[in-house]
């Protein structure tokens, strides 16, 4: 095929219409508009499931030449697609060379090509983190997957290695497309009137790091609020920490370790905030810190890049392959680890500035558009085999 000949490609863009919208579905939103958005021969298609009366991202209504959703039959999708392979996503958006599922669901097809975008192997690298049932579902997910596609995609280094090491994939089956940050919502002069009604709305009334991200077992905040009781006992004018995030699964542990530790007035949960609320915090923040136990990616990591902040992280998975020698990394399961890196941010304020300078410039190596580009890139690869 002509490299300037146009391909039909279709996009399950469901996991964009999940609410609340977390860290897959805004990378689904952010890849999809990037690749409308390239001047490439692709005709792109959307398709979706959803629960009934969640409206459609205007994203879907621009770059795109047809899009098909059909209410409340996530369920059944996820029953029938990776058991029978029906009924086939043609049938909704038309005939399509590739189709391309942007969260572990392999799409059913009848001729077009099979593509899986995974973002981590957490059920079977940290199951202990998720539900039975979400570990059941997405290894079931997985594992066809890894039988059926004709290509996996993984977000980074570290995630194609765990394919290779977990699922048993040959390697020229799976494509390394990294995520990307839009560096225009960091940019321009923070607004210093908005920070502070934000942060007078939430009763913050000093300086604060930041955790953004659902509150759940992977994210190591039980070990991380013990690390920031030593730290405060140690230096008591050190910055108060805010939790930004929905509660997720088995979160009682961490509110409970907030009480028993008597932080209730140093820690603050935001809960699920808008995303402009989101990213005006984390600009305005001392530093971020996001001790998870496994990422497939790092997203947070890198938005605190793109942000300019300094970022205390975990020397685990891939982020040390996104965030490099920019930050402040330590063992997530050492208490002690995480302690040291607190009272590096607290002492070492112009060390981890300088950090949070080279971070932000790394960063601009992970934009949208040159995620785009290289998933087009694949697409090519793999409808010419």
């Amino acid at each position: 095929m002509d490299s300037d000949e146009t391909l039909r490609i279709i996009l399950d863009l469901s996991c964009a219409l999940e609410r609340p919208l977390t860290g897959v579905g805004y990378v689904a939103l952010h890849q999809a508009s990037a690749l409308a958005g390239l001047d490439t021969a692709l005709d792109l298609r959307v398709f979706g499931t959803r629960a009934r009366g969640v409206a459609l991202p205007p994203e879907w209504r621009r770059g795109f030449t047809r899009s098909f959703v059909v209410p409340g039959a996530r369920r059944l999708k996820l029953a029938l697609w990776p058991r029978c392979n029906f009924p086939p996503i043609e049938w909704f958006c038309g005939p399509a060379d590739i189709a391309h599922g942007l969260f572990h669901l392999l799409p059913a097809a009848a001729t077009a090509r099979r593509i899986v975008t995974v973002h981590d192997l957490v059920v079977f690298r940290h199951p202990e983190t998720h539900t039975a049932e979400t570990v059941r579902i997405h290894r079931r997910l997985l594992l066809h997957a890894a039988r059926n596609a004709d290509a996996l995609l993984a977000v980074s280094e570290s995630c194609r290695q765990d394919i290779l090491d977990v699922l048993n994939v040959p390697p020229e089956k799976v494509f390394v497309v990294p995520n990307g940050v839009r560096r225009g919502d960091y940019e321009g002069e923070l607004d210093p009137a908005a920070l502070a009604r934000c942060k007078q709305q939430l009763g913050l009334r000093r300086d604060y790091w930041i955790f953004v991200g659902t509150i759940e077992p992977r994210k190591n905040l039980v070990r991380l609020l013990a690390a920031y009781r030593r730290i405060a006992d140690r230096f008591p004018e050190c910055p108060d920490l805010l939790l930004v995030g929905q509660s997720g699964w088995q979160a009682e542990p961490v509110f409970q370790a907030l009480r028993e530790l008597r932080l209730e007035n140093r820690v603050y949960h935001a809960g699920y905030l808008a995303r402009a609320d989101v990213i005006l915090l984390l600009r305005g923040a001392a530093a971020c810190l996001y001790p998870s136990l496994y990422e497939g990616f790092g997203l947070s990591v890198l938005e605190a890049m793109a942000a300019g902040v300094p970022v205390l992280t975990s020397n685990v998975s891939a982020i040390p392959e996104v965030i490099g020698p920019c930050g402040v990394l330590t063992d997530p399961e050492d208490v002690d680890a995480l302690e040291a890196g607190l009272e590096t941010l607290h002492l070492r304020p112009d060390a981890c500035a300088r950090m949070a300078v080279q971070a932000r410039e790394r960063a601009r190596g992970f934009s949208w558009e040159a995620s785009a580009t290289r998933l087009a890139e694949v697409y090519r690869l793999v409808h010419r085999r």
